[in-house]
């Protein structure tokens, strides 16, 4: 039997078709005989006409289209074929037409069985009615019955194709012949009709239509150049990319030739023609897939390509033709190149890593075990992959010490699961009586079909943590003992929480402050035995406190104990330790200290106000006797009224001082947020004659903003300045101001490249009236450095000095940032 779309069939082949046939003498179209071979009607045809020559077979037209094959009866012992009666029964056994035919008037005379399976009616049914019963009513509207009739007649046949209705009302696309039939005077006489049923056919030409019209589109829009080529290389047609690539017009592409071409191997030494993948297949036949070589691109340089090449059989045309398709693979070929490069780090990454890692495959064998799991295993590389389910006598349990069967490893379970196993911790046992304890970590690699082609195994060794977990555990079991004997000694009140707030430990203290015993606390939830009067921030703190894992310390006024506690906290990752003891005695010692204070600096400020008015007459009166007395005094009692109005002078300064420094906290302004750079620019005014003066330069960066009280600010940043300016030595003064971020703060430093100071002088300028240079060499009154630790310590802030004799003085001092505004 041939196979389907083939273009032959053999003698035997068809011979077999009529051996087959009950009767043998039945006849047959070309069509049945080729259905029943699975093979082309044309090439059964071929072969029907060959044994009709022969003589092993017979043949008569029916109709004008329609021809029938069948055995010879003599041969047979039946009468002579060619008899009418015999003819007429070959007509109505025909089964792939329908064959009937019609009087003058186009009512059906006769119908055979062809006639019957095609249009669905019987023989009585049908006979002697008009066949316009087979048309459509479009078509009956449009009289296309009458006119093929009158066509016929006139003509003497007529041929047409369209939709025709069957019995049952379904319809069937036919191919239809009309002959007119006129007896022996020339008068008509009526009409053979012969009907074939071409819907599949018809489906299957408009498929092929689509099929081409669907190969065309996808000629020209897969992305790869295809040609079609003559054996001596010769374009036969090639697709737009192909075109693009060889730089020519679709109707020049037939003067092109592949001699133009030069291809080289992965060497880049040139390939012989001969070798060339077309030229194999136009002289083989056999194609030539993924042949991959190199050729030079103008403008572009070397690329590679990836040739297909495969004989194209066209039938009727005699000369072989190869279809080539052509796809740059240079990309391809880059990365496989990165990828094989990659895949060589990857194992050698393997092999050396620090961990024990070995790969399985699909069937569980070890492949690949690296230098860390042969030495854990005390095995060779070699004895792990013939030993792949042995392990060479090792035993394996798991963490609770139960046995672990080979399908219940991660690996195994990883292969039948396709899921990773993390972190599961095993017991090895070996023959030797070590014992080895990993946390194994197993994950699959999936194959191009999506299953599991290989598993990778990671072992980290545990055997010495494992250790020192047992001894941490004896450690915390002795601990846990000594810990409630501490809490029991310990004066202070004591609790602790786990992560989920209940009580684990707690002294006697802490017990009789939340009022119940020990007993009935631990294990309670810390939020159900508190006091109903412990107010939400107390909450806050102790969850902010386990969320950020900060320690943390604050005061809370208990009602129920009617005293002020200081509570110490302390986080783990498994809970609080909170320690808090009454301090009342201490926040009324702080209160009346505060107040005592307050009455001090109220002191100071009366005292230093009162102070003015003496200073004020020692001043004018001293003033008054120069005025008066100045030609009465020598040399020395001038002398001595500059001094004692110098020392008046600096008197009034230092109370001004004492005055500016004891106000800080009690009358200074809310904090807001203080552009640094415009306060410096305030500075800078109020300085502008001492500036100059000294000749000095004042650079600054770009400034923070801060959260502080200006006036203050202003009066820091100015006395940072003036120092730096009154401290530069014999040179220009130079002075800079510059800020850095430290986290929620900014720091700012005031820097000069003045005569410096000791480093071990650098706390003690802070206190006040502290001075290290006299009067006469540098003035001031020795509170200036003082006021500014106070106007820092009133911001939150700390301040410090980096200096060295000769080396110049940075005083640096720390804010909180402000805010950001937002957008």
């Amino acid at each position: 039997m041939c196979s389907s779309g083939s273009a032959s069939a053999t003698r035997e082949d068809v011979r077999g078709v009529f051996f087959r046939l009950s009767p043998p003498s039945a006849p047959l179209t070309a069509a049945e005989v080729a259905a029943d071979l699975d093979c082309s009607a044309e090439a059964a045809r071929g072969v029907l006409d060959g044994l009709a020559d022969a003589g092993e077979l017979r043949t008569k037209r029916v109709g004008d289209e329609t021809r029938v094959w069948w055995r010879d009866s003599a041969s047979e012992g039946t009468p002579d074929a060619t008899d009418e009666t015999e003819f007429a029964a070959f007509v109505s056994a025909v089964q792939d037409y329908a064959i009937f035919t019609l009087d003058a008037d186009g009512v059906v005379a006769s119908w055979n069985e062809g006639a019957e399976r095609i249009k669905g009616y019987e023989e009585d049914d049908i006979v002697g009615e008009h066949f316009s019963t087979f048309y459509t009513d479009a078509d009956v509207d449009d009289a296309v019955p009458e006119t093929n009739l009158q066509t016929a007649a006139v003509d003497g046949r007529v041929e047409d194709e369209g939709w025709r209705v069957r019995a049952d009302g379904s319809t069937f696309w036919a191919n239809v012949v009309i002959t007119a039939v006129y007896d022996d005077d020339g008068e008509l006489e009526g009409f053979t009709k012969v009907t074939q049923d071409l819907t599949e056919q018809r489906e299957y030409e408009q498929q092929l239509r689509r099929e081409r019209d669907l190969t065309e589109q996808i000629l020209e829009t897969v992305p790869v150049s295809i040609c079609v080529l003559t054996a001596d290389g010769e374009f036969v047609r090639a697709n737009q990319r192909m075109l693009d690539r060889l730089g020519v017009e679709s109707d020049d592409v037939s003067e092109y030739g592949v001699e133009e071409w030069q291809l080289y191997d992965g060497d880049g030494d040139p390939i012989p023609v001969e070798e060339w993948p077309f030229t194999r297949v136009a002289e083989t036949g056999d194609p030539v897939y993924d042949y991959q070589c190199q050729v030079d691109v103008p403008d572009v340089g070397r690329r590679w390509l990836s040739v297909d090449a495969a004989p194209l059989d066209a039938g009727h045309v005699d000369d072989t033709r190869v279809v080539v398709s052509v796809d740059d693979i240079t990309e391809r070929k880059d990365r496989e190149r990165r990828l094989r490069r990659e895949s060589e780090q990857t194992e050698q990454l393997l092999r050396t890593a620090p961990i024990a890692i070995a790969v399985q495959d699909a069937d569980g064998d070890t492949v690949l075990a690296n230098q860390r799991a042969q030495d854990a295993l005390g095995l060779t590389e070699q004895e792990l992959i013939e030993d792949s389910h042995d392990e060479a006598g090792w035993s394996v349990y798991d963490a609770d010490g139960e046995p672990v069967d080979p399908s219940e490893t991660p690996s195994a379970r990883v292969l039948e699961t396709g899921e990773p196993v993390f972190d599961e911790e095993l017991v090895f046992d070996g023959p030797d009586g070590d014992r080895l304890h990993l946390r194994v970590n197993a994950a699959p690699l999936f194959g191009p079909d999506g299953t599991v082609d290989r598993v990778v195994t990671a072992a980290e060794d545990i055997t010495a943590l494992k250790r020192r977990e047992a001894e941490l555990e004896q450690r915390k079991s002795a601990l846990e003992t000594e810990l409630s004997d501490i809490h029991g000694r310990i004066s202070e009140a004591f609790y602790a929480v786990d992560d989920e707030w209940r009580l684990t430990h707690l002294n006697d203290q802490a017990a009789d402050l939340l009022g119940r015993p020990r007993e009935d606390l631990l294990g309670r939830e810390l939020w159900a035995v508190l006091p109903e009067s412990t107010d939400d921030a107390f909450r806050d703190r102790l969850e902010t406190a386990l969320r950020t894992q900060e320690a943390v310390t604050f005061e809370e006024y208990v009602d129920g104990a009617d005293a002020w506690l200081e509570f110490n906290v302390y986080p783990s990752e498994s809970g609080l330790s909170i320690y808090f003891r009454d301090v009342t005695e201490r926040k009324e010692y702080q209160r009346k200290l505060e107040e005592s204070n307050e009455r001090l600096e109220q002191f100071a400020y009366a005292a230093s106000h009162d102070l003015q008015e003496p200073l004020r007459m020692v001043s004018s009166y001293l003033s008054l006797i120069e005025q008066r007395y100045a030609d009465e005094l020598d040399e020395d009692g001038r002398e001595f009224i500059e001094f004692a109005v110098d020392g008046a002078d600096r008197m009034r300064d230092m109370i001004d001082g004492l005055l500016r420094y004891s106000r800080v906290d009690t009358r200074g302004d809310p904090f807001e947020p203080v552009d640094l750079d415009a306060v410096l620019s305030d500075v800078r005014d109020d300085l502008q004659i001492r500036i100059a003066d000294a000749d000095a330069t004042l650079t600054a960066e770009p400034l923070p903003r801060v959260d502080g009280d200006p006036g203050q600010l202003r009066q820091l940043l100015q006395n940072l300045v003036e120092n730096a300016i009154e401290y530069s030595g014999e040179e220009p003064p130079e002075v800079r101001v510059a800020a850095e971020r430290d986290g929620d703060d900014w720091v700012v430093s005031v820097s000069d490249d003045g005569i410096g100071i000791d480093p071990e002088d650098t706390d003690r300028v802070f206190e006040v009236f502290e001075r290290l240079h006299g009067h006469d060499e540098h003035a001031g009154t020795g509170i200036g450095l003082a006021l500014c630790r106070r106007i820092v310590e009133r911001h939150g802030g700390d301040i410090w000095i980096d200096s060295a004799p000769g080396d110049g003085t940075t005083v640096s001092f720390r804010l909180p940032a402000a805010e950001e505004a937002d957008d």
